[in-house]
């Protein structure tokens, strides 16, 4: 990736024409197969509490894992700092139920935990690193109220070095969502929005970038 700095001073990040799967054409997932076989990064999406949407991340971890791909996946479910439970749990070193205590899954999370079960079960069957991607929720919170600007030095080392606030699409697509929960004084508190979404988003795809880097030699799945 390459860095650009605006007139602002702001870091932006420029990568290269996104490359996309049109629907449309793909009749199965394993017709799409071949096309997620030549990425590094395949994200899979999700309304959390749909059942069927997990079933078919499941799906299509177990295609790509099938296929001979070393990967990992990374869940936007956990927060960074309770990676070292996960790792816990998925070699053994604790069960399921001091996993969901250590990771603080139902506080910091919260969905029932049976719709991403047949997942992180797969994933500890197989011995496919799960990776957390997500900023601690006491930081985003903080954001959401006062702005990056309020964050302490310590609070500061764990948020991402680049965050971009100048793409306008994105913009124009949070707003709707912010709108639609028709806050009382949109224009003065959006921009608080603005912060906050771009710390969760760019803390995630932080994240699994310094993943990739870290593990040239496999392809990583999210979960977001």
């Amino acid at each position: 990736k390459k860095i650009d700095q605006t007139s602002a001073g702001i870091p932006v990040l420029s990568r290269p024409k996104d490359k996309v799967v049109e629907p449309d054409k793909i009749a199965s997932l394993e017709a799409l197969l071949p096309t997620l076989q030549g990425h590094r990064v395949v994200y899979v999406g999700e309304q959390h509490d749909q059942y069927a949407h997990h079933m078919n991340q499941l799906k299509v971890i177990k295609k790509l894992h099938e296929a001979g791909i070393q990967l990992a996946v990374g869940m936007e479910m956990f927060q960074l700092s309770y990676q070292e439970a996960i790792d816990d749990y998925m070699s053994g070193r604790t069960d399921e139920r001091q996993f969901l205590k250590a990771s603080a899954y139902f506080d910091k999370w919260g969905f029932d935990y049976t719709l991403y079960k047949p997942i992180i079960d797969y994933l500890k069957k197989e011995k496919i690193p799960l990776v957390a991607l997500n900023i601690d929720g006491s930081i985003s919170r903080k954001v959401a109220r006062k702005g990056l600007g309020a964050l302490s030095e310590e609070e500061k080392k764990q948020i991402p070095p680049e965050m971009d606030f100048t793409d306008s699409d994105y913009q124009r697509d949070l707003f709707k969502i912010f709108d639609f929960h028709d806050n009382e004084h949109q224009l003065n508190t959006f921009d608080l929005f603005l912060e906050a979404q771009v710390l969760w988003d760019e803390t995630r795809a932080e994240s699994g970038h310094r993943d990739l880097a870290r593990h040239p030699d496999r392809a990583r799945v999210g979960l977001a």
